[in-house]
C-alpha cells in the first residue's frame, strides 16, 4: 500500500521500448533477451512484459498441424471451453468467461494474434510466478531491483475499445487504497482504490503496440529513493471477488439467480442439469453399492428439474473436489463450518456454471486461493449425506467429486467460507474428517497411480 499521505503519482513518467528482442519460442531464456537488449535497466524500473512473450517461452501454445482456418477456429473453441471455470454472459460466438486464473475476459485469453497460423496461445499458467522469476533472474544477470507486470489486452463494461492490463506482477503494489485520506478540498476519500499495475500497463502498451513485434516496455519515474512500493499481493488484489462483484451475473443468469430466490421451481432443466445427467450417466460403477447411488442420483434429477439449485429444499446437486499435491504427498482440507469436520473442497452450482466441473473448480479455486489447479473431468466418485446448508432447514447434497491437482509449492489462501484450511499428508489425515474421506483420497491416488 502507498505510504500514509503519499499520492501514487508521479512528477515525470518516461516509457521506453525494449527493441530488437526478435521472435521467442519455447524455452527461450525471456530475462536473456532483456538483459541482452535493455543493459541500461535502472534499481526502480518497471518492465511491462506482454503476455504473449510470456506464454510462448513458458511452452503455452496449441500447435497443430495444418493452418486450415476451421480447424484452427474448432481447437479454438475447445481450448476455451478448457480454460474457462465459468460462462459470464455470451451472445452468439461471443463468450465473456472467468478463467482459472479469476480473469473475467473474452475467449479466456485464447489469442490467435501475433502466432503463427497453426498455434494458438494460452495465458501463463500462473502470471504473479512468471512476473517473480523474471524478476529475480533480471537481478541476477544485471544487478538490478526492477519490478515485472505482466499485460494482456482486455475490453471494459461500457467502453468500446481493448486497453492492456496487469495479470502478473511482481515488485510493485498493484492496487494503492487512499480511503480515509483527505483531498486538497478538505473531502475524505469513501471509495477511491487505484489499479496502478492497470495503469502501468495500458502506459507500456503505448509502445509496444500490437504490430510492432515490441513484447517489452520500461517504465521509469514511479520509484521514491530508487525504491518502488511493494505489498507482496502480486496481482490478487486487482481480482473483486463475488462477493463485491455487483455485475458478476449476464442477463440470463441473473434471471435465473431471480427465479431461484423467490423459490420458483424450473420446468425446464437447465444445461447444468443436462450435464450432471451425462456426467453420472457415464461413470462405471465398480460394485453393487456404488451402482445403487449412481441410479439415486439419476432417479432424483429425473424427479426434479431443479436439483441442480440449492432453493430445492428435499436436496440438490453440489460439486467438490479433492486437492492433491502429488510432490509432496499432500491433500489440502477445509474445516467446515456447519459440518464441523475436515472435508474436501467444494459447494453448490451456481446459474453461470454450465457444467459440473464448471462448479466443482469454481469452488476449489475461491476456497483454496490457487488459481492454477488442474482437473480431471472424470469424477472420482459420489455421496449423498444430510445437511443443513444454507437453506437453514434439512436437506441432502447429492455431492459428485472431482479430482483437483495442485502445482508444485502451492500456498493455499483461506477464505471466509471456512473455519481452517490446511494441507495434510495424505497417509496422515486429521481427526474429525468426514467418514468418507479415506476412500476419496485412495481412489485419487489410484487414479494418479501414486
Amino acid at each position: 500500500m502507498t505510504p500514509s499521505g503519499i499520492d501514487h503519482a508521479a512528477p515525470r513518467v518516461e516509457i521506453i521500448p525494449i527493441t530488437g528482442i526478435g521472435e521467442l519460442r519455447p524455452g527461450d531464456d525471456l530475462a536473456l533477451a532483456i538483459a541482452q537488449q535493455a543493459p541500461s535497466l535502472r534499481d526502480g524500473d518497471v518492465l511491462v512484459v506482454t503476455s504473449k512473450a510470456v506464454s510462448k517461452v513458458e511452452g503455452r501454445l496449441i500447435v497443430l498441424d495444418t493452418a486450415d482456418p476451421d480447424a484452427r477456429e474448432t481447437a479454438r473453441q475447445e481450448a476455451i471451453e478448457a480454460e474457462t471455470v465459468r460462462i459470464v454472459a455470451e451472445r452468439d460466438t461471443l463468450r465473456i468467461v472467468e478463467t482459472r486464473h479469476g480473469l473475467v475476459l473474452a475467449a479466456a485469453g485464447v489469442d490467435a494474434s501475433n502466432v503463427s497460423r497453426n498455434e494458438l496461445a494460452l495465458l501463463p499458467l500462473d502470471p504473479d510466478v512468471s512476473a517473480d522469476l523474471l524478476r529475480e533472474s533480471l537481478r541476477e544477470r544485471l544487478g538490478v531491483d526492477v519490478a515485472v507486470i505482466i499485460s494482456d489486452s482486455m475490453g471494459r463494461p461500457w467502453r468500446a475499445g481493448i486497453t492492456d492490463t496487469a495479470i502478473g506482477v511482481a515488485g510493485i503494489t498493484a492496487l494503492t487504497d487512499p480511503r480515509g485520506r483527505t483531498d486538497a478540498y478538505g473531502n475524505v476519500l469513501a471509495v477511491t482504490q487505484v489499479a496502478v499495475a492497470d495503469e502501468i500497463a495500458a502506459a507500456g502498451d503505448l509502445v509496444k503496440g500490437k504490430l510492432g513485434g515490441i513484447p517489452v516496455a520500461i517504465v521509469r519515474g514511479l520509484a521514491r529513493d530508487g525504491k518502488l512500493d511493494d505489498d507482496g499481493l502480486g496481482s490478487r488484489a486487482l481480482i473483486r471477488g463475488s462477493e463485491e462483484d455487483l455485475f458478476r451475473l449476464g442477463t440470463t443468469e441473473a434471471m435465473a439467480v431471480g427465479r431461484e430466490d423467490v423459490g420458483w421451481a424450473t420446468e425446464i432443466p437447465p444445461p447444468l442439469h443436462g450435464d450432471a445427467v451425462e456426467v453420472i450417466t457415464a461413470i462405471s460403477p465398480s460394485n453393487d453399492v456404488e451402482a445403487a447411488v449412481r441410479q439415486g442420483f439419476l432417479g432424483f434429477l429425473s424427479a426434479r428439474p431443479d436439483a441442480m439449485w440449492r432453493s430445492c429444499a428435499p436436496g440438490h446437486l453440489t460439486g467438490s473436489a479433492l486437492v492433491i499435491e502429488p510432490s509432496r504427498r499432500l491433500v489440502l482440507l477445509t474445516l467446515h463450518p456447519r459440518a464441523g469436520m475436515w472435508v474436501q473442497l467444494g459447494g453448490h452450482c451456481e446459474p453461470g456454471d454450465h457444467t459440473l466441473l464448471d462448479a466443482a473448480a469454481r469452488e476449489a479455486r475461491e476456497e483454496s486461493g490457487i488459481g492454477a489447479l488442474s482437473f480431471d473431468p472424470a469424477p472420482l466418485g459420489l455421496d449423498v449425506h444430510a445437511i443443513t446448508c444454507s437453506l437453514g432447514v434439512p436437506t441432502r447434497h447429492f455431492d459428485v467429486r472431482f479430482l483437483a491437482v495442485a502445482p508444485e509449492g502451492a500456498e493455499p489462501v483461506r477464505s471466509d467460507e471456512s473455519l481452517d484450511l490446511r494441507w495434510f499428508p495424505w497417509d496422515g489425515l486429521p481427526e474429525g474428517v468426514s467418514p468418507e474421506l479415506p476412500r476419496l483420497v485412495e481412489a485419487a491416488r489410484s487414479r494418479l497411480a501414486l
